[in-house]
């Protein structure tokens, strides 16, 4: 999720209640993407995993399918994930906006 130097979003936001899983090297855990843009999401955590800046993440849903990502920032139980970009990705978020919501 990137910002402008204006300290605007690149990508519109969308509030999300889609249950997923999160893995990372130090663990997985069940949870809720609470936040979904076009180049990441918000991953609110049902325990902590250890998760940490820099660590890459898959993210497995029924919505979203497979995707991997970043994790650009942690707080508290929430985990930000800078998805990795291609076009496979943008196909399963814009396929879960026409299916889902």
């Amino acid at each position: 999720m990137a910002f402008r130097e204006s300290g605007q979003r690149t990508s519109v936001r969308n509030q999300t209640k889609i249950t997923g899983t999160v893995t990372c090297k130090t663990g997985s855990s069940n949870g809720v993407v609470t936040d979904l843009s076009a180049e990441g999401i918000c991953f609110q955590l049902l325990f902590d995993i250890g998760a940490r800046m820099g660590q890459e993440v898959t993210i497995r849903s029924d919505e979203l399918g497979y995707l991997a990502g970043m994790v650009r920032w942690c707080r508290g139980d929430k985990i930000g994930i800078k998805l990795n970009l291609s076009s496979n990705t943008a196909a399963q978020i814009s396929s879960y906006y026409k299916f889902f919501r």
